[in-house]
């Protein structure tokens, strides 16, 4: 209850608030919805009179729609200009295409159940969607909805799905896909967020019902209500945020909580011995010893006797440790959740902020939590009746070079339109060497209770950080010290951009040219070049540098190109593969085709196709593209995308057939929106993002 009540305090704190000027946009004079029903249906919720055009103004005051009339809508084309759209709940209409509603960015809540939807991938890039239902369509493809970081529901009972390994990177809570031919749901096991699933259990295999067995013993409510709201499901573990698979459910004696010891024990990366004789347990790591017996209250930690509160006991064939000694004893700090039946056991760990800017190192007693819906968190971490939140703005946002002092002062000018009035305990300081500014003051929580807040500016080289302490304490004083401990462990990210730009913005054109030339030849492209002198090959680089006639991108007097070098690479048509990110597709031009046939040519060897046959059932698909691959027949089914293909994905499938050959297709796209392709050893990208601080486009390099 604690951690709800911090929650809804903090609404304002950091919440959308930014000293980012607002963009504006004109007005259109109409909005040009294409279906009647749903247009009818968005100006009873706008309550527009009769008459009333419906232009781009009023749209943008739509933040929810729900349908209530009879009438089917059978197209969403116009709904894309809603820009402010939190909650859209479009179910049981003859809905196929949903692409207008994959620029609807602020969507939070998306129900489109029981419609009859093919491709869910327009959605894809909706990063806000927290909850989204899909039941009873003919989905059969989810591998876009690893896109969908912001997801913690997905309800997508009643399609044709198949493979949930997508998944798996998200952060769901409750996933439902019963009534779908899945048949391995192996991989859920790395989701430690998971709460509740639904799943078929008949078209399970072997392992996966093996699984589902184990998930249900460790707090995860299968195919019914969630643990959270029932008296059936048991209790989790999490060790670092990684969930404990128990085959006998924990249990609690006289406050005590025991579980089976060796999950526990080998989750804690102990070596663990066991004597039946004298049912003795020792488990061992660097620099902890522990020694425990059944039945016997005293254990020792490294040759010192400790009496527990309950004793080790044999259950149906397994022995039960009590789970607060044994995490305390490995230097984890232990909590008990109640809320959702949770035990956490964490170490102190540095944690990297989800827009990469920031680095911090937390105690274990901070847990991270899902920020609230649209907050602009970076962390949300709680801890007893605290909270730690963090919030950055890029200072290329802002017309002018704000300093410190600025800065401070247009976040005071937000919080007084909050009513926050007074500050106080204000001063600078100096957080890991980087200028602060600090200052606090108080709030009230929704029943009167009153918080303090410490409001920490810190400025960095390239953001103004933002780190906020929330605290309901009584006695202030500890809690403000592990804050300001906290803070001096803060350190700014450099993004590969600004790293790149330090180390080559300072060299002259032709040098920035030439010395990147030299590098890549020295990794192994410009092979056919290898016969040349190295005068010989920068006159020939110098003589490509000519081409660059409306404008040198090694020239960083006006405008740092950090992809500059890219240009270098495109020359080497042996090893390196260029077209733009829209490349046309269609019935009849034999795209896939040519495209794996260049890509053979680029592979060193990885990626030989024979025989590549591609086919189209329709004019938008299915498509079906085959080839022979080391004597083995493939097969991939491209997504149709718009006419346009879908490059990442089909890399992605090649890259899983050719793993064994240490090769790998790498991509970066730059600023012309050309997709640049080749391929790498693991090794060798790590090398090109370490010295040249390229940023890959993530498909997979295991």
């Amino acid at each position: 209850m604690k951690y709800k009540i911090i929650a809804i305090a903090l609404i304002g704190i950091l919440s959308g608030g930014s000293l980012v000027p607002t963009q504006t946009y004109a007005a259109s004079p109409e909005v040009k919805i294409e279906d009647a029903v749903l247009e009818k249906e968005i100006r009873a919720e706008l309550k527009l009179e009769e008459g009333t055009a419906l232009d781009y103004t009023n749209l943008q005051k739509l933040t929810s729609l729900y349908p209530k009339g009879k009438e089917k809508i059978k197209s969403v084309k116009g709904l894309n200009m809603a820009h402010n759209l939190e909650q859209l709940y479009l179910p049981n209409q003859e809905i196929t295409d949903i692409s207008p509603l994959g620029s609807l960015y602020k969507l939070t809540f998306l129900a489109i159940n029981n419609n009859q939807i093919q491709n869910a991938c327009p959605i894809a890039n909706l990063s806000d969607l927290q909850k989204l239902v899909i039941s009873n369509n003919q989905i059969e493809e989810i591998g876009c909805f690893s896109r969908l970081t912001g997801l913690t529901d997905l309800l997508a009972s009643n399609n044709k799905i198949k493979d949930i390994l997508p998944l798996t990177k998200l952060k769901l809570g409750w996933l439902d896909v019963s009534n779908n031919p899945v048949a391995d749901i192996t991989s859920i096991s790395v989701m430690n967020k998971l709460r509740q699933i639904y799943v078929t259990k008949d078209s399970l295999n072997e392992k996966s019902n093996a699984l589902l067995k184990q998930l249900e013993q460790s707090g995860i409510a299968v195919n019914r209500a969630s643990a959270s709201s029932d008296e059936v499901s048991g209790i989790s573990v999490l060790v670092n945020d990684e969930r404990v698979l128990f085959d006998l459910a924990p249990l609690v004696d006289a406050g005590s909580t025991l579980v089976q010891f060796r999950p526990l024990f080998e989750k804690l990366g102990f070596v663990i011995q066991w004597d039946g004789t004298t049912r003795t347990i020792q488990a061992e790591k660097q620099g902890t010893k522990i020694t425990l017996q059944v039945d016997n209250p005293m254990a020792t930690l490294n040759g010192n006797s400790n009496t527990l509160t309950v004793a080790p006991r044999n259950i149906e064939g397994s022995i039960f440790v009590p789970i607060r000694f044994v995490g305390e004893a490995s230097k984890f700090v232990v909590t008990w959740e109640s809320s959702s039946k949770t035990i956490y056991l964490q170490s102190t760990r540095t944690i990297v902020t989800p827009d990469e800017k920031l680095k911090v190192t937390l105690g274990g007693n901070w847990l991270s939590r899902t920020p609230p819906v649209n907050s602009n968190y970076q962390i949300y971490a709680v801890s007893s009746n605290n909270a730690l939140i963090s919030g950055s703005e890029s200072k290329t946002l802002f017309d002018k070079n704000l300093t410190l002092d600025e800065y401070e002062a247009g976040i005071k000018k937000m919080l007084e339109a909050q009513k926050i009035t007074k500050f106080y305990e204000e001063k600078s300081l100096t957080t890991n060497g980087l200028n602060a500014k600090q200052f606090s003051y108080s709030k009230n929580g929704t029943k009167g209770e009153d918080f303090t807040v410490t409001h920490t500016i810190v400025d960095g080289k390239y953001n103004f950080f933002n780190v906020i302490l929330f605290s309901g304490e009584l006695v202030f004083s500890e809690i403000n010290k592990e804050y300001q401990n906290i803070l001096q462990t803060l350190e700014e990210i450099k993004t590969p951009y600004q790293l790149s730009k330090e180390k080559f913005g300072a060299l002259k054109p032709t040098e920035r040219l030439l010395e990147a030339a030299h590098y890549y030849r020295n990794l192994g492209f410009f092979e056919s070049e290898k016969g040349l002198t190295s005068q010989e090959f920068d006159n020939k680089m110098l003589e490509l540098e000519k081409k660059f006639t409306d404008w040198n991108p090694f020239d960083s007097s006006e405008y740092y190109d950090d992809l500059a070098e890219l240009s270098l690479l495109i020359a080497d048509e042996d090893r390196v593969w260029v077209e733009d990110w829209d490349l046309d597709v269609g019935k009849g031009k034999n795209t896939y085709l040519t495209t794996l046939g260049q890509w053979s040519k680029i592979s060193r060897g990885a990626f030989q196709p024979i025989d590549i046959k591609e086919t189209w059932e329709a004019e938008e698909g299915p498509i079906t593209v085959s080839f022979k691959l080391n004597g083995q027949e493939r097969v991939i089914y491209p997504e149709y995308v718009g006419g346009y293909m879908n490059t990442y994905g089909l890399l992605k499938e090649i890259n899983d057939m050719i793993k064994p050959s240490g090769y790998q297709f790498a991509v970066v796209e730059n600023d012309d929106e050309e997709v640049m392709v080749t391929a790498l050893k693991a090794e060798e990208k790590m090398k090109l993002q370490q010295d040249r601080y390229i940023d890959f486009d993530f498909i997979t390099f295991d």
